[in-house]
């Protein structure tokens, strides 16, 4: 009898589960699907585990059991040592940058149902810090709307979340999952969930957290979190305790640590001993230099490099002097509706490459651009310019050196030939 009443106590545990992710809005909220041949094998592959995307140019990254690279692996990775809540994988990606020196970065998915008007829902995730990250922050919440957000830019996002803490609490837990919810009663029509940081750096609170003697190497500033079980379910099909994050007793917060020092004043301590400048030798904050174009000269001088200008017009001489390398020249086409840098590619990003490793002061824009024939890819030259900045990272190009943007179909080369349209471009700036 007793193997009785266990047996249908653990099915109905089952059937619980089950309801749940039938209530569920969120397609693949753990990130476990990652199709037939999924295999993490870099950094910034979030799209492995459609539909999630990366909401801006810097890529949301993903780890898994299956990982060929130990670095994106789980439950050890580059990043720390975590286990998945649910399942074997889990997503990573920064809320903050020390004074903007690493990326945030912004995780995106379309709900499997729009909401209903007038409905509550309770939104929520699980955040679990990483162990190589100095900062500690809050500011973690989800924007929600009816469109989806495509932005083409490698910088910060400001919104209003409608789900963030309500006491401003500061996420510093690790090696261990918590939970970030809210409840939100819906408009009407919104489909598009975006998890990230939407605040200005002023405003987001931070602590200094010391690395684990379990650890070694140097800690990255930035605030890093790994991401896993994201769910957007009514109210109704929930108790009133699934969706309270927050304990609060006797007006403090309840934190927990690991075997780690928290120092708070660190922070200030830092700020009086280090100093990061720009590429142009501008210290940060400061407006950086700013280089004269003159269109009725031939060169530019850029970082004390000169270039020949693309539209310069060449004077006759008696011999003509040999091309001077540019980024400006270097144009890497795609077969249509692909977005991986082709092999036949490798020679000239390995020569972009070894160009701008030479040249530390120069800065280029990577453009992304598509053909209107391609549109049933979605976002394909944001995906484009993606993975020519990771293969430019892996080669040793330092991030400061590349900026990204996707121009989509916005600017044919050839109306007429597709094929010269499906592109990766290079500007210097």
């Amino acid at each position: 009898m007793k193997k009785i009443n266990i047996l249908l106590g653990a099915l109905l545990v089952g059937f619980s589960i089950q309801a749940q992710n039938e209530d569920n809005l969120v397609p693949n909220p753990s990130f476990e699907d990652l199709g037939k041949k999924g295999k993490v094998t870099d950094k910034g592959q979030i799209y492995l585990a459609a539909p999630w995307t990366s909401v801006t140019m810097n890529p949301v990254d993903l780890y898994s059991e299956s990982s060929k690279t130990d670095k994106f692996a789980t439950s050890v990775n580059e990043r720390g040592e975590e286990k998945a809540r649910t399942g074997t994988n889990y997503a990573g990606m920064s809320f903050y940058g020390y004074r903007g020196k690493e990326p945030r970065n912004y995780l995106g998915v379309e709900l499997l149902k729009p909401m209903e008007a007038g409905k509550q829902y309770c939104v929520k995730f699980h955040i679990s810090m990483s162990d190589m990250s100095k900062y500690a922050v809050n500011n973690i919440g989800v924007f929600i709307d009816t469109a989806n957000i495509t932005e083409a830019t490698d910088g910060n996002l400001y919104k209003d979340p409608q789900i963030i803490s309500v006491t401003k609490m500061i996420y510093e837990k690790q090696y261990s999952w918590t939970p970030v919810c809210g409840t939100y009663t819906a408009q009407g029509g919104e489909r598009f969930i975006t998890i990230g940081n939407f605040a200005q750096d002023v405003d987001t609170k931070t602590e200094t957290v010391r690395l684990s003697r379990e650890f070694s190497g140097r800690q990255t500033y930035d605030g890093y979190y790994y991401i896993d079980d994201v769910s957007v379910i009514p109210t109704d099909k929930l108790s009133d305790k699934d969706c309270a994050c927050e304990r609060i007793a006797g007006g403090q917060m309840k934190t927990e640590y690991k075997t780690f020092e928290t120092n708070l004043g660190g922070q200030e301590e830092v700020a009086q001993k280090v100093t990061y400048v720009n590429s142009d030798g501008s210290k940060a904050g400061e407006k950086p230099k700013e280089v004269e174009k003159k269109d009725d000269t031939k060169t530019v001088d850029q970082g004390g490099v000169v270039y020949k200008k693309a539209n310069a017009v060449e004077e006759k001489e008696e011999e003509k002097a040999p091309k001077v390398y540019s980024p400006n020249d270097v144009v890497i086409y795609y077969k249509s509706k692909q977005f991986k840098v082709p092999e036949t590619e490798n020679d000239a990003v390995a020569k972009l490459a070894n160009y701008l490793k030479e040249n530390e002061g120069v800065t280029v824009q990577i453009e992304g651009h598509a053909d209107p024939s391609e549109s049933s890819v979605s976002l394909l030259g944001k995906r484009r310019v993606a993975l020519v900045r990771i293969a430019l990272i892996k080669l040793g190009v330092p991030e400061a050196q590349l900026k990204i943007i996707s121009f989509e179909v916005k600017q044919p080369a050839d109306k007429t030939d597709p094929s010269k349209n499906q592109r990766v471009t290079f500007k210097v700036l």
